[in-house]
This record gives structure tokens, C-alpha cells and sequence, in this order.
């Protein structure tokens, strides 16, 4: 349950069974293991595919959000009279992939797993880390904070979901892009998998899925396949660009071409597939950019950069300064964004329920910040990334946090 009092045009996440956080759960259910973490989705948002299933595909589309979706609906005429659940969920909170990635591989909500943004202070480090390089935040190469004695694969605060699949008979395996199949992410990620597939195209991504289907068949598994091209760039363009459109109808395409019209009796017996998104984006204007830069009396309230991400930062303060702070965010800005002690926000649920991971609450920092509209709060050096980085998610818009989840037996 949420307790924040939050502004209309904010999506909570739905944690009692209406988030991403709530699949991992769900497709233990339809498997027969054991249930942990968070309970399943609500009921009518599975059931109907549950009677005999053994098998579970997750198509997870990086940045499908309902607002895309909708918009490319045309691109789903031929598989939504297939369905047998159509329906509208949200991400975690924040919204970002790190997060949403972790709460999907574990079945916990961001504050239980200890994932909670993009850029996460390590004090013992001394170091603001990026969490899809496990780097510093200034650069450097992938897997920095390894050196600095930070283990990918012991730093999430529970189980992984693979692992607790593979505790109970059924084997876990992932399909993602090369690149990123054995980064320190990927390794936090995919404990206990069978295997991990790396792919390098749409197209490779439904041949290879199909492939393992086909050799496979007959036998119980759940099947992660992740696809970032649509995020990547409504990044580069903005969620609104035609060319975000453009990859959603192809990635959809190369689903019916390469596994829905070539796969086997024998591989879709006892089936199932689920599509969904990790989060949307929306747009972000440089004319919307608050630069702390151009904040010279603020700025000197903040200890170091912030942590989190511009949609929604974490602010670490000098001694003494959160409610002036507080003040100046709520006097200066008050269109532009809702901030409230991180404290609080941890309390409320927005970020999910208890037990909370045990560094979770440092890892917040002093002030939680939450961007409104398309607006962002950045330094001085992230202002160069607006030509580059017109779409953002990460806070609690509902462009950044509804996401459709469709559901097909493919033996129907």
C-alpha cells in the first residue's frame, strides 16, 4: 500500500499485484514452484492461461510503454485476437532499467532488492557508482567498482529468480544482446540460469528463441528475452520520434515471421508468452532542464552531485541543510517537481514494502526528488547530453511508469 499523497498526474507503482515486480512471482505459479518475494499479479491477468502450462517466454521490450503501445496499436492487429489477456501494469518506481531489470529477476520490489537508480553512492568506495557499468559515474572501465571490492553477484539484497527456479527443478535462461550478455549487470542479473544466448538483431533474437523452444520441447522452463532497441532510441530521439514506431512494428514483425508462424506443435505445447515493457519515456526538453549550475545558492547546500538520475535524483546535503533545502526545492520549483526526505519516501511504499535492503536507506541519500512533465535536474556537465538524450525515464509519470502486459497460450 502507498501511503504518499502524490499530484493526479503521477502512476504509482502497484506492488499488491499490479507491477513488474509481481511477474517473477506469477510465472512461479504457472510453473508449480514455490512462491517468494511479492505475490503474483492479479488474478485475471493470468489465470486465464494457467490450466496445463509448463512453459513461460517473457518478452520484455526495453521502453514499450502503454503510451507507445497504444500509439502502435495498428502493429498488434494480428496477434491481440490471439490473446487471452490484455491489460495495463506499471514499472517499479524508479523507473529505470537497473531497477525494473533487478525486480524482474528477483520478484522483489527496488527497496527490498537495494537496486534503486542509475547512480548509487558507495561510501566505502567513496565513489558515486553507474550501475549498467559498474563504473564510476565519471567513467572508466566496466566493472570498475570490482577493483574497489564490490561483487556484482552478491550485491543484490535476495535471491535471484533463476535461482530460485533451479531450486525447484526448472531451469531459467536468458536471450539479451552480446554486449551486455557478461557484464557485471548481466552477472548480478542471471544467477542460477541454465544459460545465456547473446543475439545481435531482432531477428536473431525470435531464431534463437525459437530455436530453443524447438530443442526443448517438452520439458518445463521459463525463458527471458530481452530487447533494447526501442529504448535506445527514443533516448536518441525522443519517444515520440517515428523511428521509435518504426522498431516497435519491426520487432513485432519479426515475432510472427521468425517464431509464432515457424514454431513447432511440439514446441508450443503447454506455452505460454507474455509481452511487456520495463518502463516508457517521455520527453525531455533542454528548455525543461533545471542546471544546477545556474543555482549557485542551492548548489552549496549539496554535498556532492546528486545520485539516481536526472527524472529522479537523490540528494546527498551538508550537515544541517535538508529543510532548507527542502524549502528552496518547494519555493523555486514547485512545477517542475516533488521532493520529499528520503525517509519518507522509503516509509511511504513508493519504492516498495519492508524488509528494505540494509543499505537501502543510505543509498537514497538525504532528499528524494521526482521530476513533473518533461522537466529534469542536471549538473552543469550533463547539460551536453540534451542533443543526444531527448527522452528520459525514471520518474513517476505515467509515460514513464504504464507498460502493457499481454498474455498468449501458444498451443490456443
Amino acid at each position: 500500500m502507498i501511503s504518499a499523497r502524490l499530484p493526479e498526474e503521477f502512476t504509482p507503482p502497484d506492488y499488491d499485484g499490479g507491477s513488474l515486480a509481481n511477474i517473477p512471482a506469477t510465472v512461479a505459479d504457472l510453473l508449480g514452484a514455490p512462491a517468494s518475494g511479492l505475490p503474483p499479479l492479479h488474478d485475471p491477468l493470468w489465470r486465464p492461461l494457467a490450466s496445463g502450462a509448463r512453459r513461460v517466454v517473457l518478452l520484455l521490450i526495453d521502453s514499450l510503454g502503454w503510451q507507445i503501445y497504444q500509439r502502435e496499436l495498428s502493429a498488434f492487429d494480428d496477434l491481440l485476437p490471439l490473446s487471452a489477456v490484455q491489460g495495463k501494469i506499471t514499472s517499479v518506481f524508479p523507473s529505470t532499467t537497473v531497477a525494473a531489470l533487478s525486480s524482474l529477476w528477483t520478484g522483489y520490489a527496488p527497496a527490498q532488492h537495494g537496486l534503486v537508480g542509475l547512480r548509487l553512492l558507495f561510501p566505502e568506495q567513496a565513489v558515486l557508482g553507474q550501475m549498467l557499468s559498474f563504473s564510476s559515474n565519471f567513467g572508466g572501465r566496466p566493472g570498475l567498482l570490482e577493483d574497489g571490492g564490490v561483487d556484482p553477484e552478491s550485491f543484490l539484497a535476495v535471491p535471484g529468480f533463476g535461482q530460485h527456479l533451479a531450486a525447484a527443478g526448472i531451469p531459467a535462461y536468458t536471450l539479451k544482446g552480446r554486449d551486455i550478455l557478461y557484464s557485471p549487470l548481466s552477472d548480478m542479473l542471471d544467477r542460477g540460469l541454465r544459460s545465456r544466448t547473446g543475439i545481435h538483431s531482432s531477428a536473431d533474437l525470435f531464431v534463437q528463441l525459437r530455436e530453443l523452444l524447438e530443442t526443448t520441447a517438452g520439458s518445463p522452463l521459463y525463458i527471458h528475452a530481452y530487447w533494447p532497441a526501442v529504448d535506445t532510441i527514443a533516448h536518441a530521439y525522443g519517444p515520440n520520434h517515428p523511428s521509435v514506431g518504426a522498431e516497435v512494428r519491426t520487432v513485432i514483425s519479426q515475432l510472427q515471421l521468425e517464431l509464432l508462424n515457424r514454431l513447432s506443435p511440439a514446441a508450443r505445447q503447454d506455452t505460454v508468452l507474455f509481452i511487456t515493457g520495463d518502463h516508457g519515456q517521455v520527453e525531455t526538453p533542454a528548455e525543461l532542464a533545471i542546471n544546477l549550475k545556474d543555482h549557485p545558492q542551492f548548489k552549496e547546500l549539496l554535498l556532492m552531485r546528486p545520485a539516481g538520475e536526472p527524472r529522479t535524483p537523490y540528494l546527498y546535503l551538508r550537515q544541517g541543510c535538508a529543510q532548507t533545502a527542502l524549502a528552496y526545492l518547494e519555493e523555486h520549483w514547485p512545477e517542475a517537481l516533488l521532493a520529499m526526505p528520503s525517509a519518507a519516501a522509503l516509509t511511504s511504499g513508493l519504492l516498495g514494502p519492508t524488509p528494505h535492503a540494509p543499505e537501502v536507506s543510505r543509498r537514497l541519500g538525504d532528499l528524494m526528488v521526482t521530476m513533473r512533465g518533461g522537466h529534469t535536474l542536471v549538473t552543469g556537465p550533463e547539460m551536453a547530453e540534451f542533443n543526444s538524450m531527448r527522452g528520459r525515464h525514471g520518474g513517476m509519470t505515467a509515460g514513464e511508469m504504464e507498460v502493457p502486459w499481454l498474455g498468449f497460450r501458444l498451443d490456443g
